[in-house]
């Protein structure tokens, strides 16, 4: 009688003998948005020793006027001031991890290059988020550019009301935004900030004609009403319209407004805001948790944000800014 086994690589049957291998080095790190918005700020570092960061502002300004005849009297007005406070905010956070899992890990570079790396992405979102966002500068938040560029009472916003949106009065109503912008600021609009799948739908959409409206600058494009520079980009700047550039920046909201399905369009000169920054500071804590054998890496950092112009910057928003289906 004669008895075979055969053996092949399952584990127990000789697939110890073929062990798995992990590229460690090579993890895929966790996909975050960029940072692109609070880079269109005027960036500066954040002073020591204050809570709050306060510019004066000139609210009305002095007067002057032809004088009608020699001798006669000459125009005068008080000019009048006041100041743009700004809250100073804090972001943290922290991952504690096993003291065995930080000592006996081979990633090169250590498990603390890596946990660190990426609390410090995330960092990076959930500031442009607050820049980018809707906050009100109260309970912790910064005064987001939507908030400012949205805000009826000082502000100048863009409505756009369309109930089935059309790139063609989408960019009728851009160029209202950079009107409003360039009226009330008396000086050029520095960009137009939008979600990628905004910018994405406008670059698909067709005249009547079935020409594209946003066209790539490679056709040597001609009286177009925008083209495309960096058809690719994930985040940044991806083309122009209306002449303006256009930066994608995926952190803005999809759900603004009462239905929340908005998704704001933000118009404007960046640059007449400050945001002021700590930059990113790091911890590594092993008391805290020292019974356990665990370790604290934890990340913090301060920043405010002042907008020194309250009209340099409008939010389109409405029904025609409804998230496109399927981008």
């Amino acid at each position: 009688l004669f008895r075979s086994r055969d053996i092949s690589r399952t584990d127990t049957a000789g697939g110890d003998f073929v062990p798995p291998i992990y590229f460690i080095n090579e993890y895929a790190e966790f996909a975050r948005a960029a940072r692109v918005t609070a880079d269109l700020a005027t960036t500066m570092a954040l002073p020591l020793g204050t809570d709050s960061i306060n510019i004066p502002a000139v609210t009305t300004g002095t007067q002057v006027a032809f004088q009608s005849s020699d001798n006669s009297s000459t125009t005068t007005r008080d000019m009048v001031t006041s100041t743009v406070s700004a809250p100073v905010r804090t972001i943290s956070g922290y991952e504690n991890v096993s003291i065995q899992l930080v000592e006996q890990s081979p990633l090169a570079g250590g498990l603390d290059r890596l946990v660190f790396g990426d609390l410090m992405k995330d960092y990076a979102l959930q500031l442009n988020t607050a820049v980018t966002g809707n906050g009100d500068g109260t309970s912790g938040t910064l005064k987001g550019f939507i908030n400012l560029g949205a805000d009826t009472t000082n502000g100048i916003p863009t409505t756009w009301t369309e109930t089935t949106p059309s790139a063609v009065t989408g960019l009728a109503t851009i160029a209202k935004a950079i009107s409003k912008v360039v009226t009330n600021r008396y000086q050029a609009v520095e960009a137009i900030v939008m979600h990628p799948s905004m910018w994405y739908w406008f670059a698909s959409s067709t005249d009547g004609a079935s020409r594209p409206l946003i066209v790539p600058t490679g056709a040597g494009p001609f009286n177009a009403n925008g083209v495309v520079t960096s058809p690719g980009a994930p985040a940044g700047l991806v083309g122009t319209i209306h002449g303006v550039p256009v930066y994608v920046d995926a952190t803005l909201p999809k759900t603004y407004g009462a239905a929340t399905n908005q998704s704001p369009i933000l118009v404007g000169k960046f640059s007449d805001s400050y945001l002021f920054e700590s930059g990113v500071k790091t911890r590594v804590l092993p008391d805290v948790l020292s019974a356990n054998l665990t370790v604290r890496f934890q990340v913090y950092g301060y920043m405010a944000l002042a907008h020194r112009y309250n009209k340099a910057v409008s939010a389109i928003t409405g029904t025609g800014t409804v998230a496109p289906s399927g981008f």
